[in-house]
């Protein structure tokens, strides 16, 4: 059995028994990691502080070869977000882009540059109001896609390569970005984003977060940007919009 430092962003937990949890931890360099951690709910536990969700924690944990989960030895507390769970909204975002992280990733499957730009959310999180975190989540999703190499074309057809001049636009998951409407394959019927939602989806991709973060856009454009990336998503990584915490989100 090895032992192995870690230092990364608790994504995910549930309780096992009476004192134990099973926690998801988002790490730099190896990946998505699962361990047991073992009577951490004991006012005398002797390992660390409480872990709780979404914080940065660093620490180690024994791992044996081949197996899926691993036992936490002792860690510590480096960075609290906690305080995103008081606000039932940030919650639900925040959660939403756990999940995301949680579905995307293979345990073991290193990707840092994504483990950055979760480094970058979190805070901003902490101090997002309601209609911002909207934004940063938004934001903070369509730069997982491009990340993970699901970059769409949001500038020029991907047929023709015609740049696209601030007009609306149809796109296509399949072909990867927006079509002018010559170009659609004949039988496909792809949906259409309005001009303004495309340029709110330029600025997700080219800007960084906390730029992002004071700018804001009417519902009715989050409706086509929330379409716009889960067909995305969901043709290219299989995430879908009826995911638990999107299913927590709709009741809000």
């Amino acid at each position: 059995m090895a032992q192995l430092g870690f230092k990364g962003y608790v994504i995910r937990g549930f309780s096992t028994g009476e004192t134990s949890r099973i926690i998801t931890i988002f790490t730099a360099e190896q990946g998505k990691i699962k361990c047991m951690a073992k009577g951490v709910k004991k006012t005398s536990s002797r390992k660390g502080s409480t872990i709780q969700l979404f914080s940065l924690i660093s620490g180690n944990y024994y791992h044996k070869e081949q197996a899926e989960l691993g036992t936490l030895g002792t860690y510590e507390t480096i960075e609290d977000y906690s305080q995103i769970a008081e606000d039932i909204h940030k919650f639900g975002y925040v959660s939403a882009f756990c999940e995301i992280i949680d579905k995307s990733l293979q345990l073991g499957q290193s990707q840092p540059e994504l483990y950055e730009i979760t480094g970058q959310f979190l805070p901003l999180a902490v101090k997002a109001d309601g209609e911002s975190i909207k934004t940063l989540f938004w934001a903070v999703f369509l730069k997982t896609l491009q990340t993970m190499g699901y970059d769409p074309e949001l500038t020029a057809c991907v047929n023709c390569q015609k740049p696209n001049q601030s007009k609306a636009a149809y796109y296509s998951p399949e072909l990867g970005g927006i079509v002018c409407s010559k170009d659609i394959p004949q039988g496909q019927f792809p949906a259409k984003i309005s001009a303004v939602a495309l340029g709110a989806l330029r600025q997700f991709a080219a800007l960084p977060l906390d730029q992002l973060a004071e700018n804001q856009y009417a519902e009715g454009i989050f409706k086509e940007i929330e379409r716009f990336v889960f067909s995305f998503a969901d043709y290219h990584m299989g995430l879908h919009p009826n995911l638990k915490s999107f299913k927590f989100l709709s009741q809000l």
